[in-house]
């Protein structure tokens, strides 16, 4: 009896794991589908990205983001081609702030790919934070896969605000300002100040730097010395 019930139990259980299998296996069993990941560096494998250009000198007015497209399911012997759109009512970025393809060719014997969104840096971003809401849509060739991952939200902007960690600035770079904190970025190439990671002598050193590129930048332009936004000559 108890080797009947046992016998029965696993029957059972063989046939529900077996029902599971095919339900779970639905998106690479039954049609080639895809999913998409943006790059890890931003992303870290979620659906959305997050990105400044205050993080790069003012000289730099694109950034490249580079998304991978995975396969689910068995390779082809023959190339294939994913097709990419922009969701219009969840994206706030103009057709000038960014450049999406439309397409993506999976390389035969492939199981991914990788293309490329550029972000472009414009002045309004000084103010505004933009979206892009990228997709992926069906294609001859592949069908949509976990809504998980069928998409990537990327957020941009190239606003800055005074670090939380100013107080202990001061000290070096006097009184904060938006104007003086980009002047800082673009001459020294460092966005995130710190007395903590930075030595005396380091903080010093770049305390001379921008003195020295804030006379420069004041002789070039005599009787027009740097000013910041609230209208105070900019020193350091």
């Amino acid at each position: 009896m108890k080797k009947y019930t046992i016998s029965l139990i696993c029957s059972v259980l063989a046939l529900f794991l077996f029902s599971s299998c095919e339900k779970e296996g639905f998106y690479y069993q039954d049609e080639a589908r895809v999913r998409m990941e943006g790059p890890y560096k931003w992303a870290v494998n979620t659906d959305s990205l997050e990105f400044s250009f205050i993080t790069v000198p003012t000289g730099v007015d694109q950034m490249e983001m580079q998304i991978t497209v995975y396969i689910m399911g068995a390779v082809s012997e023959n190339d294939r081609i994913v097709n990419i759109g922009v969701n219009s009512a969840k994206t706030t970025a103009t057709g000038n702030q960014y450049t999406c393809p439309s397409q993506v060719t999976i390389p035969a014997n492939s199981l991914s790919a990788n293309f490329t969104v550029v972000l472009n840096r414009t002045p309004d971003l000084q103010q505004n934070t933009v979206s892009l809401y990228v997709e992926l849509k069906e294609s001859e060739d592949f069908k949509v896969g976990v809504k998980e991952r069928d998409h990537l939200l990327i957020k941009w902007n190239d606003i800055l605000s005074m670090p939380k960690n100013w107080s202990e600035l001061e000290t070096f770079f006097g009184a904060f300002s938006l104007v003086k904190y980009r002047f800082m970025i673009n001459n020294t190439g460092v966005t995130e100040f710190s007395a903590t990671t930075m030595s005396w002598a380091q903080l010093m050193n770049y305390k001379i730097i921008l003195r020295n590129a804030l006379d420069a930048y004041n002789a070039a332009h005599p009787g027009n010395p740097l000013t910041d936004e609230n209208g105070q000559i900019v020193t350091f």
